[in-house]
């Protein structure tokens, strides 16, 4: 009998390396979007049938993607993806609660990133930075194109003020890449952590296996220890000052990281509210939609945010931390 389940699963585990397989060929040439859900069918298999035989399955697909995609690709879904897909898998086959599981793929999918761009600087001796500037710029220049070919019988001030507008965006987006990188980094690590965790939520029981459900972003809250955490990060970044480090650097993608944090936490208790006070789905989805929207609201969600952390109005990080 032991050895039919182990067949079985090796069966199941081989079936579910097809799958990633054909997942990161689609993603590679056709949709781009697919990448994100990579992870999903071996978290499925590691619910199924354990982290072992899932942990086989994705070394194994990206052992192949390699030889049939290229080093690039390979090293692309192996080193960024597997981890992410490992983590994920460990916080849901011991039943943790859905705020950790996600931070815990988060940590996972951020280490992968910053070891991803190590590697391929080393190895293939491409600059990260560099990079993304030359495809931002490129974007914005085909912009500028597509403008100017459909408004070639307009007035030429309006073009020169279009070119000069897509010029001034250009350039802070680049700004914006040089200095905020780590940020992007960290906020996109939990975005891809908490998809994977949603879909795999959501269609889980399509499969037989059954996740624990997410509360909702109504009742997501950070630690209370978050603020003292960042703060903390904040000191020693002036303490790395005396050793020449880019203190100015280090420190805006500190407060970047803290004020989206605390947008989160401040929209999550809106919303809280919202619910609490049973305003109807329509109206609450305009609402919100409005406070995302407005000038000066980011702000104001921010120090809401901040407040709840220590005065926690909802009364339930208790339950969910």
């Amino acid at each position: 009998m032991n050895r039919n389940i182990k067949t079985s699963s090796m069966t199941e585990a081989a079936m579910i390396s097809g799958i990633l397989v054909i997942l990161a060929y689609l993603s590679t040439f056709l949709f781009y979007g697919l990448t994100f859900i990579y992870p999903f069918p071996a978290i499925i298999l590691a619910k199924r049938r354990g982290l072992k035989y899932s942990t086989m399955s994705l070394f194994a697909s990206g052992l192949i993607i390699t030889m049939l995609l290229g080093f690039q690709t390979g090293i692309y879904f192996l080193v960024l993806f597997t981890p992410l897909a490992i983590a994920l898998s460990y916080g849901i086959c011991k039943d943790k609660e859905a705020n950790k599981t996600i931070m815990l793929g988060s940590a996972a999918f951020m280490i992968s990133f910053v070891i991803m761009i190590l590697l391929t600087q080393l190895v293939l001796g491409i600059n990260f930075i560099q990079d993304m500037v030359q495809v931002t710029n490129e974007s914005i220049n085909i912009y500028k194109d597509i403008f100017n070919k459909t408004l070639v019988e307009s007035n030429s001030a309006d073009i020169g003020e279009i070119n000069n507008y897509l010029d001034n965006m250009g350039k802070a987006l680049i700004d914006m890449i040089k200095t905020q990188y780590p940020a992007i980094i960290i906020m996109s690590s939990v975005i891809v952590s908490a998809i994977n965790y949603f879909v795999v939520s959501k269609l889980g029981h399509r499969f037989n296996v059954k996740i624990r459900k997410h509360e909702g972003l109504s009742n997501f809250s950070f630690p209370s220890t978050f603020i003292i955490a960042m703060s903390g990060l904040l000191l020693i970044s002036f303490l790395l000052k005396f050793f020449n480090f880019n203190v100015n650097l280090i420190q805006i993608n500190i407060l970047r990281v803290l004020l989206m944090a605390m947008l989160l936490q401040g929209f999550a208790v809106v919303k809280f509210f919202l619910i609490k006070f049973k305003v109807v789905k329509l109206a609450r989805v305009l609402i919100l939609f409005l406070i995302i929207f407005s000038p000066g609201m980011g702000e104001l969600l921010s120090f809401l945010g901040a407040i709840d952390l220590i005065v926690d109005f909802r009364k339930i990080r208790h339950k969910i931390v």
